[in-house]
């Protein structure tokens, strides 16, 4: 490939295939510096940050973007791959310098719509300047990604602030999620957050078959890292790329498949005992008699009965399973009595529709700090609506 150097530097090109899950094929390529200073490879923080003074920075991310399209532009594809540019901070915060960035791109021979610029999420100190020089590149048709997201200190206000089209989620949410259950929920649901503030999520440190799995589990759009392929001059195609990661999506659906299964066999019965347990109430059975079904299910954590205004009537009943009953740590949480509920999704559904069982979103309850999801029904006890609730354990994910 065609040489580049600038301020003494010997500058070279790797891509990395960014993968969409979804359409089974690459749909971008990160370029990558390979700097040479003599005969002493640098890594590309060393040839930023220590080779070039800050003054020279701004030029030396120009160079550096203009080897890496020209580059690009000599790969052979047969389908449009946007080209992943990781850019200085400091490229962005001045207009002129957004220009100049816009400009530079063209004269190499790439158009804006072609590009994602990459910027790194915690060294960005969001003001007026940088929101100004990242809606240039934006209204010059460019795209923006946050790079390294869940690094030290990360700030969601700041993704909101710049709105990227795209979020790369760093190694280390990957790493928690595999390490520790909760933290695996937390990156499903971080990838849920970046959708709905309208930006596609890469999955970055794709380095095992585990890691593969979990990525798909979490819903992320596109995935990167050495198990896709490492990277070169000349990137591995997809002929290679795809089929080992169709493997690892059989084993997930037929994961998920078992999954689905037995949770709606244990749905159906929590439905049914539910069903029984709200007959025997309004038939004028006691309360702790009538839950019994309920909570003789291992998934069932406690019973309550609420009045029309949402208020609860008397204690939760729970179950052998809940450890507000037994753990001392939960003991202020554990007397609900007079408590209302009245903003509870569980108990506005249940009013809106008498006599129709629904069944909650998963959320962390306040009396069991675990993930539940609540069943309710509003029935009538004594010609008086009430509103029966039980709260089901959510299982954490298990491993695959």
């Amino acid at each position: 490939m065609t040489a580049f150097e600038h301020a003494g530097l010997k500058i070279g090109s790797h891509f990395q295939p960014i993968y969409s899950l979804a359409h089974r094929r690459s749909i971008g390529m990160e370029a990558l510096l390979r700097a040479e200073q003599g005969i002493t490879a640098l890594s590309p923080a060393e040839a930023f940050y220590t080779m070039v003074s800050p003054e020279k920075r701004h030029q030396f991310d120009l160079a550096v973007c203009h080897a890496h399209i020209q580059r690009f532009l000599q790969l052979p594809t047969d389908k449009p791959h946007w080209l992943f540019l990781n850019i200085d901070a400091a490229s962005l915060s001045r207009p002129d310098r957004a220009m100049a960035l816009v400009n530079n791109i063209r004269q190499a021979g790439l158009e804006p719509h072609k590009v994602v610029l990459e910027v790194l999420e915690h060294v960005l100190e969001v003001d007026e300047a940088l929101i100004e020089g990242v809606n240039i590149l934006k209204n010059h048709g460019f795209m923006i990604a946050i790079d390294d997201f869940g690094v030290g200190h990360s700030n969601l206000e700041r993704v909101c602030q710049l709105e990227p089209s795209l979020v790369k989620f760093d190694r280390q949410l990957l790493r928690n999620a595999i390490l520790q259950p909760r933290s695996r929920s937390l990156l499903t649901r971080l990838v849920r957050l970046m959708h709905e503030i309208g930006a596609l999520v890469v999955v970055e440190g794709i380095e095992t078959e585990r890691d593969v799995l979990i990525a798909m589990d979490s819903g992320c759009d596109l995935i990167q890292g050495f198990f896709i392929a490492h990277p070169a001059e000349q990137p591995t195609s997809d002929e290679i790329i795809t089929p080992r990661l169709d493997e690892r999506w059989d084993e997930l659906m037929a994961h998920s498949l078992l999954k689905r299964k037995l949770t709606r066999r244990q749905i159906e019965l929590a439905r049914q005992c539910f069903v029984q347990s709200a007959i025997s109430l309004m038939q004028g059975t006691p309360f702790d008699l009538a839950a019994k079904p309920m909570l003789s299910l291992p998934d069932v954590i406690r019973c309550f009965l609420l009045d029309s205004e949402g208020r609860q009537i008397g204690r939760n009943l729970n179950s052998r399973q809940s450890p507000a009953a037994t753990d001392p740590r939960y003991a202020p949480l554990a007397d609900t009595t007079g408590a209302v509920w009245s903003r509870r999704s569980y108990f506005q559904h249940a009013v809106d529709q008498p006599g129709v069982l629904y069944m909650s979103e998963p959320y962390l309850s306040m009396t069991d700090p675990r993930s539940c999801l609540t069943m309710s029904m509003a029935i009538e006890i004594d010609e008086c609506m009430h509103v029966l609730c039980a709260d089901l354990l959510v299982p954490q994910s298990s491993t695959v």
